[in-house]
């Protein structure tokens, strides 16, 4: 493969070198079976970006699981913006799970049933939103205790067989600039792990990612105080019978 670059059009070669050596895509209730991937995205900041991925995936006719955060700080995932990200998604026939993040409630490990029950009320949290009935989960920035682990009443990305059984990439802190995926060819089955936030239409660093994040975010809470502000304004001189100031 070429030099990694962290723009739209390089994760789309990674994706036809994948086609071409003839994987199939598929979610994460499937059989663990050879030449497939499970390609899996935690959308940690940006669901406008995980919705840019989704569509070049749609394009290719590839599949792929999207996590969503129910408790980031972030984005609120039964906001409009959000609602419609995964709305989008799912009608590309992408799936929907939800990424779950430990370090919001926990510091040290839990017991496993308050593990199980917390997990299980943000899933159905999830689930109202999406209309889904058995979201898979992937754990945010997992620690050891949720790693290699089978739950009973949920699919987690992190189980031995998608963990320990297949070949594992993961695009963290955009790792894959000093190890590139399939650099030492392409293994049998494998799980690709891709953060729609570290992805652009121009090649650029973690910390310019997260910067273009924060300054998207800033622009739509400031439109969000400008109309708020014109809604008060409006009430208050139709109050006192007088015109919109």
């Amino acid at each position: 493969m070429s030099e990694v670059r962290f723009t739209f059009e390089w994760y789309r070669s990674l994706l036809e070198d994948l086609l071409d050596a003839g994987y199939k895509f598929r979610f994460f209730d499937a059989t663990v079976e050879p030449d497939t991937v499970f390609l899996r995205h935690d959308v940690d900041w940006s669901p406008r970006k995980a919705v840019n991925v989704a569509e070049i995936e749609a394009d290719l006719g590839v599949s792929s699981t999207f996590f969503f955060l129910v408790s980031s700080p972030f984005y609120n995932a039964v906001n409009q913006e959000c609602r419609e990200a995964m709305e989008r998604i799912l009608e590309m026939g992408h799936d929907v799970g939800l990424h779950f993040s430990t370090h919001q409630y926990w510091e040290a490990e839990p017991t496993d049933g308050e593990l199980v029950a917390t997990v299980d009320r943000e899933r159905s949290i999830l689930a109202t939103i999406t209309d889904g009935d058995d979201p898979p989960v992937s754990f945010h920035n997992p620690p050891e205790w949720v790693l290699r682990r089978r739950f009973e009443t949920f699919t987690s990305a992190y189980e031995p067989r998608f963990f320990e059984s297949v070949e594992y990439h993961a695009d963290s802190n955009q790792r894959w600039r000093d190890d590139p995926p399939l650099a030492d060819g392409i293994p049998k089955t494998l799980q690709v792990v891709a953060h729609p936030v570290l992805w652009g239409e121009r090649d650029g660093w973690t910390t310019d990612r997260l910067r273009e994040e924060r300054d998207y975010h800033h622009q739509r809470v400031e439109a969000h105080l400008e109309r708020t502000d014109r809604v008060w304004r409006k009430e208050a001189t139709d109050a006192l019978g007088g015109g919109y100031l």
